[in-house]
């Protein structure tokens, strides 16, 4: 978070983090379009994101205006080094899962990746507001929702059912970070 009280700007930067093909670019897609946002994008061979996405949101916070930068990451292990690098910096994480029952243990382990990656760019596990999102909940082996949380969010954190290639659950997830982060800073600057 960076506050420029000049220019009065507060400068966020939001990840989405997941496994492979969980939906966190169609996330950014679809956010970006319901909001009329500019979506930066690397297409790459099977729509799979090799660097990241991007995009920007903007929101009045009393006389201040906060910036939030949006971020997806790559989800297979090959690029673990930019998805580290991608995550320095960050000050909210939406976790996407996919809830189809084939890919449960693969976001249990991705869950615990982001508690062992946040250290590595020096953030705390619990300092940073996290919302899970289980997106592809419209599909027919999608588990049920209190699985999900069963299994996947053993914290207790803030939750979204959803589907972004839908529309689903897309705004509702980012509302609710960006109400952490919000109380967050108000908190911080009083």
């Amino acid at each position: 978070m960076i506050v420029d009280v000049a220019k009065k700007v507060i400068r966020l930067k939001v990840v989405y983090y997941g496994p492979a093909m969980t939906g966190k670019t169609t996330n950014l897609e679809t956010f970006s379009a319901l909001n009329g946002l500019k979506l930066m994008k690397i297409d790459t061979k099977g729509d799979r994101t090799l660097v990241f996405d991007f995009s920007t949101k903007t929101v009045q916070v009393g006389d201040m205006t906060a910036s939030f930068a949006l971020y997806t990451i790559p989800g297979q292990e090959m690029y673990k080094d930019i998805r580290l690098t991608v995550l320095k910096g960050v000050d909210g994480v939406v976790f996407v899962a996919d809830a189809q029952e084939h890919r449960l243990s693969e976001n249990i382990e991705f869950f615990n990746l982001l508690k062992k990656d946040l250290p590595k760019v020096g953030k705390r596990y619990g300092e940073v507001p996290v919302v899970i999102q289980y997106n592809k909940m419209d599909m027919p082996n999608a588990l049920p929702f209190e699985v999900l949380e069963e299994e996947i969010n053993k914290d207790r954190l803030p939750s979204v059912r959803a589907s972004a290639i839908k529309g689903e659950g897309v705004v509702e997830t980012f509302n609710l970070l960006e109400g952490l982060l919000l109380s967050k800073l108000e908190r911080i600057i009083g």
